[in-house]
């Protein structure tokens, strides 16, 4: 009972600490990607806060039965059985009925963070569109200064490479990763792997956010990802070292999600046309590849688990004899 109070404790101390955390990174991201250089900076913004916060509460908890089993991994006077069953219970509660809640309410409020472009200042050089323009005079999109093609350091004819532009209109946007100011973006731009975790994060989002819209059958099988993390706790305790309990734990954890994000963006269509070429139940099963997937990886940890503990178990006896 102990152990099930405490897991109950941590998660809710995960899911409130960790979602105003997330809310604040996104609402300071939100005013970094927002800031023009030569303008003030606003760094609080409670709107952005809320909505940042709700955005990112489903994130949240693909994570948290990770964070809950190594708590796990950590205390080993904890009772693993009664504590993997509360995480995993109270986990796929969650992601069931409260992670549509939020998908919903962002639908509502449209809260997707997405803005028109802060108006860029005068008295800089930027790179737009592969030419290089240093404005004068910025208002709204009519600026006045000069554009540099990128040809001006090799061109012979320098002076074809320069062009004097006077209430010329820009179409200024956001880039890739939402910047409105492209100094600001070239020089905070994150590294390649940060990018395709986050990458990885947004399509499975998105395809959440895609499955919750569909309906109640569409939601569930989605929620298969959730049922697999949640799996891993039948492999809390499967070596005798905590230190590899713990790296287990990680490692499966972003190889589930990483696992589905791949199905999400085709890297198993040849695989599924394959399946679904042999007819007969192997055309269910490749219409229903995201769901078959997450319950074979089931299937694996129970019953690695189930081996582990057997072995475990032997262990214990022959010490005893």
């Amino acid at each position: 009972m102990k152990t099930v109070l405490i897991e109950l404790l941590a998660f809710v101390l995960i899911c409130v600490l960790g979602t105003a955390a997330g809310g604040f990174l996104i609402m300071l991201y939100h005013s970094v990607t927002s800031f023009v250089a030569g303008s003030q900076i606003s760094l609080f913004d409670a709107q952005i806060f809320i909505n940042g916060s709700i955005v990112f509460f489903p994130i949240l908890l693909l994570f948290v039965p990770m964070f809950l089993y190594l708590t796990l991994v950590r205390h080993p006077r904890y009772n693993k059985i009664a504590g993997a069953i509360t995480i995993a219970l109270l986990s796929l509660a969650a992601w069931i009925f409260a992670a549509p809640v939020s998908y919903k309410t962002v639908q509502q409020k449209s809260v997707a963070l997405e803005e028109k472009p802060s108006e860029l200042t005068a008295g800089y050089f930027r790179t737009i569109d592969k030419r290089l323009y240093y404005f004068t005079f910025v208002s709204g999109n009519f600026v006045n200064g000069i554009r540099i093609n990128e040809d001006y350091f090799t061109s012979v004819r320098t002076s074809q490479s320069v062009k004097k532009i006077s209430n010329t209109p820009i179409n200024f946007k956001r880039d890739a990763l939402g910047f409105s100011d492209p100094i600001i973006g070239e020089n905070l731009t994150p590294p390649p792997v940060l990018l395709a975790f986050l990458g990885g994060i947004g399509t499975i989002q998105q395809k959440a956010f895609e499955a919750c819209a569909s309906g109640m059958i569409p939601w569930l099988l989605f929620s298969s990802l959730m049922a697999a993390l949640v799996a891993l706790g039948a492999i809390v305790s499967a070596s005798e070292w905590k230190l590899a309990d713990a790296f287990y734990i990680t490692f499966d954890t972003f190889a589930i999600i990483t696992l589905n994000c791949f199905y999400f963006l085709g890297r198993f269509d040849s695989f599924v046309n394959a399946i679904n070429n042999v007819g007969g139940f192997a055309s269910i099963i490749s219409q229903n590849f995201q769901f078959a997937l997450n319950c074979a990886l089931i299937l694996v940890f129970v019953f690695l688990g189930t081996f582990k503990a057997i072995i475990h178990a032997g262990k214990k006896r022959r010490r005893g004899e």
